[in-house]
């Protein structure tokens, strides 16, 4: 309430000043023509007075003359006008000694004046160069501003686009992680898979190599029986001793046979595991 108190008072004096400097060209010109005017008067004024007492001293004299005659008459008014006239001229040129030295010095205040406005004009010229060169960094600074904000804009543009292809990247990434991941699973997947199938591939090959060494033994204790019936059908009355010492001999051959045949299986397997 108070501000807008305060605003209204200052809203009146503001328009209270904008109308009276609306009249002060009149005024100052009024005071102008009345301080002319009462110049006017007091010369008119003295110019009066002047007459009136070279009136006033003709008309003494002709009292004392105790009243001429009428060609005397005539002469009086010619002294009054006389009197008027040189009270007048003596006005006039106090009047054109006062005009000359107020001339002279109108005179001199020109030439101050005059050289005041060289003076001003000299720095008015040298204001207009400083303004011009100023005008001119200005438009410079402004062309520069101007580059300098469309730089902006394109590294603004840059790096927007610029982060655009970082989230693409990094969701490339991120996918390519989860793919790795993936791949790192179905790689330990397939290892332990790998490794089951190769121990039950190990498994099925020593099964085997079991199986094909009893064969082989089979086989040869079959073929030591058949020899042994041969020896016997074709020998007939061989002694004890030799028969005994062929047996050995037999038996000592089979189980050199039975130990290097699962050592050869055994081979067999290592080899085809490594494979």
């Amino acid at each position: 309430m108070t501000a807008r108190w305060q605003e209204s008072i200052r809203s009146a004096l503001i328009a209270r000043d904008v109308r009276e400097r609306a009249f002060e060209p009149f005024i100052r010109d009024y005071s102008r023509l009345a301080h002319h005017a009462n110049q006017l008067r007091q010369r008119n004024l003295a110019l009066v007075d002047a007459a009136s007492g070279a009136s006033r001293a003709t008309t003494a004299a002709n009292q004392d003359q105790n009243r001429a005659s009428l060609g005397g008459g005539g002469q009086d008014e010619l002294a009054v006008q006389t009197a008027v006239r040189t009270a007048l001229i003596t006005r006039l040129e106090s009047e054109l000694a006062l005009a000359r030295s107020e001339l002279s010095d109108a005179y001199k205040l020109q030439s101050q004046h005059s050289q005041r406005l060289l003076t001003l004009s000299e720095q008015l010229h040298q204001s207009d160069e400083r303004a011009r060169v100023e005008r001119d960094q200005l438009v410079e600074v402004k062309a520069e501003v101007e580059r300098l904000r469309e730089a902006a804009r394109w590294h603004k543009e840059i790096v927007a686009e610029k982060e655009k292809q970082l989230v693409i990247l990094q969701d490339e990434l991120h996918s390519l992680e989860l793919e790795l991941s993936q791949l790192e699973l179905q790689n330990d997947n397939l290892k332990t898979d790998n490794a089951a199938l190769l121990q039950r591939w190990i498994h099925a090959k020593t099964e085997e190599a079991r199986k094909m060494n009893e064969a082989n033994a089979f086989l040869e204790e079959a073929k030591r029986i058949r020899r042994g019936s041969a020896g016997e059908e074709g020998g007939g009355g061989v002694g004890g001793g030799e028969k005994t010492g062929g047996v050995g001999e037999q038996t000592g051959e089979r189980t050199g046979e039975e130990k290097s045949s699962p050592s050869k299986a055994k081979l067999d397997v290592k080899g085809k595991g490594k494979a």
